[in-house]
């Protein structure tokens, strides 16, 4: 595969994450500021799903899975408090 495209599309996920920053620092509610944040931990797996690829080294793909669990399972318990007020 092309490494320049590989760059540029490295290029364009951190460009992307410049809304979801502007949303946690700016967001009216706190739903607004969990999902910018859920969007941009996302963001941030597809990146390293990237990067590990063209370094060809599995130890990035290791930080992704455990990034990406930490997010889903974060967001879902925010989610719940926010929506019950109680986690368990």
């Amino acid at each position: 595969m092309n490494s320049l495209l590989l760059d540029l599309s490295l290029l364009f996920m951190m460009v992307a994450i410049i809304p979801c920053v502007y949303r946690v620092i700016k967001g009216p509610t706190i739903p607004d500021r969990v999902i910018a944040v859920d969007a941009m931990t996302t963001v941030i797996v597809v990146m390293l799903g990237v990067y590990s690829y063209v370094q060809e080294s599995v130890f990035f793909m290791d930080v992704a899975l455990v990034l990406a669990i930490i997010s889903f399972v974060g967001t879902v318990t925010i989610s719940k408090y926010l929506d019950e007020g109680v986690v368990l």
